[in-house]
């Protein structure tokens, strides 16, 4: 494979808003990640609505992985976070559970807590909306 080839893989990968694409052939592996901002700022669903209550900007916490979410780890009694509940930037909102294996869902920036857009142990596919937050 050579660096033409690369980069045309690269760019499929961005048009197909995938991170990650990873070969592997006797005698060859090759692994690409593209990164992309953890924040996708969520468009209001009524445009009418939206001029009749003004906003505070929304930001939407997605899944890097597929997984089931979860609020928090089982062995812990209460969720991480709750709607109402103000947020610094890195602070654990819950977790990706996968198999046996717990990723942390964290905050990117600092916010208020919207709402939860996942239900409690739902599968999620890579890049579903998580947890709405207020700026």
């Amino acid at each position: 494979m050579n660096i033409n080839e690369i980069r045309q893989l690269a760019g499929w990968i961005r048009d197909a808003g995938l991170t990650v694409l990873e070969l592997k052939r006797p005698g060859f592996e090759l692994l690409i990640r593209r990164r992309v901002p953890a924040c996708t700022h969520a468009s209001p669903p009524d445009v009418q609505a939206a001029a009749e209550q003004p906003q505070a900007a929304a930001c939407v916490i997605a899944a890097d992985n597929p997984g089931i979410f979860v609020s928090s780890h089982p062995d812990e009694k209460n969720s991480y976070v709750k709607p109402g509940d103000s947020v610094a930037a890195g602070q654990l909102l819950g977790l990706l559970r996968i198999g046996r294996l717990y990723l942390p869902v964290r905050s990117n920036q600092a916010g208020r807590v919207v709402r939860f857009l996942a239900a409690e142990h739902e599968r999620v596919g890579y890049g579903q909306p998580l947890i709405e937050l207020e700026e």
